[in-house]
């Protein structure tokens, strides 16, 4: 398992989101009245409560589902920026950043005849993608990851759970997704990335905790509960080509600290290798552990 703890100031992480902006803005992507922007004004805020002491206040004002949106969503957006600042321009790129951009602030306010239910599939996409590059490997394409490590090209199908009822349909669904790319291209390994925040029922609360070491408990329960419970849908699949399962799961979190308390987000990301360490998938099991360690010291 990582465990990502945001030590930044929100003085450097709105920094850093400022460099987002102008990223975003020389690719060409327009940020006025997007959900980033109203993400960036919302961290804006977040810096002025916390210097005069009222955090308590703004959470009381804006309820604290959307900072935990504006938070999180804003430490995701500087990942992807960290990830590929430095990549040229690219045409599906750009259009998966101007996706992950805009849409409701809320996600009760997606609605499919409106077409904006993708936006955050996207971010999450993003997100995905960013965390396999900053671990070295080669991101090749966006449908939904695909990337390169030792010589070896993955596909990655990424799903957000919105109910536990539904966690053996996302994974059907990712496995059959797979399946098709597979037939394209021989030698092709799966992953299949699933986000749990929507089941965690931790989107509508900010956990207050003395130490950064009190949110890993936290964080490895709902990982580990969900795996107890979960880890039989996708231990018996017909195809081995697919190797793993990686969950993501995200919490805000208040710190008591002196002379201001502090407001963060963590992250903790859990993988869960599927061959087992036998002769005949000998070498994909430790072709997964090298990346999931690799992944685990890039936090």
């Amino acid at each position: 398992m990582s465990f990502y703890f945001n030590r930044a100031s929100f003085k450097d992480q709105l920094s850093l989101l400022e460099q987002v902006e102008e990223w975003l803005s020389k690719v060409g992507l327009q940020i006025e009245n997007t959900r980033f922007s109203e993400i960036l004004d919302l961290n804006r805020l977040i810096i002025k409560h916390t210097e005069q002491g009222t955090l308590d206040f703004l959470i009381n004002k804006y309820g604290s589902i959307k900072l935990w949106y504006a938070i999180t969503e804003a430490s995701l957006f500087i990942e992807i920026y960290e990830a590929f600042k430095k990549e040229k321009s690219h045409i599906h790129r750009r259009a998966k950043l101007k996706q992950m951009i805009g849409g409701p602030f809320y996600p009760w306010d997606e609605n499919p005849k409106k077409n904006n239910i993708e936006n955050r599939n996207t971010l999450f996409e993003l997100e995905t993608a960013a965390k396999f590059k900053l671990a070295g490997a080669k991101i090749k394409g966006f449908d939904d990851v695909d990337f390169i490590f030792k010589n070896t090209r993955f596909n990655v199908q990424c799903k957000k759970l919105h109910s536990l009822k539904n966690t053996k349909y996302n994974i059907d669904q990712a496995v059959q997704q797979f399946s098709k790319k597979m037939k394209k291209k021989k030698g092709l390994k799966g992953i299949i990335a699933l986000s749990l925040d929507k089941v965690t029922e931790k989107e509508t609360s900010i956990l207050k905790v003395r130490s950064p070491n009190d949110i890993r408990p936290t964080l490895s329960k709902i990982s580990n509960d969900f795996l107890n419970q979960h880890r039989k849908k996708w231990k018996d699949l017909l195809n081995i080509n697919i190797l793993g399962v990686i969950l993501f799961v995200h919490i805000v979190a208040i710190i008591e600290e002196e002379p201001h308390d502090l407001l963060t987000t963590c992250r903790d990301i859990a993988f869960d290798i599927i061959p087992q360490k036998n002769f005949f998938q000998h070498n994909d099991y430790y072709l997964l552990k090298d990346l999931g360690l690799r992944m685990q010291n890039s936090d």
